[in-house]
């Protein structure tokens, strides 16, 4: 179970609370690095993942509350007073790793989220994604809480591998678009092979088509888990990382590279790329952070 604290004081040590506690208290269980987001548009606003998507609009809480009465060296982490995340989802219905007859359906059912992405082009479009493959939009994520609906998108695509997935990159110019990076090896689904996809949602159709970007032989992505993603909107190049390293596909190939030099031989957990600044973050297990600055 994950405890998130919070510092509204720039880091000073003995400032940090406790913000997670209602999530906690709820007895959801959740990845040990469960995704956690600040929306890219809506200051103040993050999305937290266990079995359901939990939100909150203000940071998780009064600052002062929190100060007051949740100091995280003198109180439990399963305070459910200290935060005010909430789950959203259709009320009783908001556990995406649920087999229900409803919008969740019965397969690939259990786990947890995996993975979160909101859109920055909008203020609504947020991906989710389980530990068993589910993947969903929700095209109202800021809305009031049981308002919030999703649509699932895996079941829509038969190539869809039901598989982990670790991570989310959504296409900027388009909400409805996003890179997918799924982990384990394709021998666990040989039906439903791949680790990198490009996924288009239809809303107006209401279909999803998966289209797998691995390529083939020896220039193609390896079958081994895919860790971490990122698509660079200003080339449209896309990154992946992995058990060794980062990997690119450069726009409009289907040959993958190693992505620069002078990283180590290590696994990379996380990409963030700021395309602005022409910069990727590389969050590395045990080997600390690195930087590449990108053409």
């Amino acid at each position: 179970m994950n405890f998130h604290d919070v510092n509204f004081r720039n880091g000073n040590p003995l400032k940090w609370v406790i913000a997670s506690g209602p999530i906690v208290a709820s007895g959801e269980s959740s990845q040990f690095y469960a995704p956690i987001i600040a929306d890219p548009v809506s200051a103040g606003t993050i999305f937290q993942g266990s079995q359901s998507v939990w939100r909150t609009r203000d940071w998780a809480g009064n600052q002062a509350f929190l100060e007051a009465n949740c100091p995280e060296f003198t109180t439990s982490g399963a305070d459910p007073n200290c935060g005010d995340f909430v789950r959203i989802g259709p009320a009783g219905a908001t556990d995406l790793t649920a087999s229900a007859a409803d919008y969740r359906g019965t397969t690939r059912a259990g786990g947890n989220v995996a993975a979160l992405a909101r859109a920055g082009s909008d203020t609504s479009t947020l991906w989710a994604a389980t530990t068993t493959g589910r993947v969903f939009i929700s095209k109202n994520a800021d809305a009031g809480r049981h308002s919030v609906t999703y649509t699932r998108l895996d079941s829509l695509a038969a190539n869809s591998p039901g598989r982990f997935i670790s991570g989310i990159s959504v296409d900027p110019a388009d909400p409805n678009h996003a890179y997918l990076a799924y982990s384990s090896y394709s021998a666990l689904t040989p039906s439903t092979p791949g680790h990198v996809f490009s996924v288009m949602y239809n809303p107006g159709a209401g279909t999803a088509t998966w289209t797998k970007l691995d390529g083939t032989g020896g220039p193609g992505f390896p079958d081994f888990p895919a860790t971490g993603i990122a698509f660079d909107s200003a080339t449209g190049d896309l990154y992946v990382s992995n058990d060794w390293g980062v990997l690119r596909l450069p726009n409009g190939s289907s040959d993958w590279e190693v992505a620069g030099t002078d990283l180590p031989m290590v696994e990379v957990a996380g990409l963030t790329i700021v395309p602005s600044a022409r910069k990727l973050y590389a969050a590395t297990h045990g080997r600390s952070a690195w930087l590449l600055t990108l053409p």
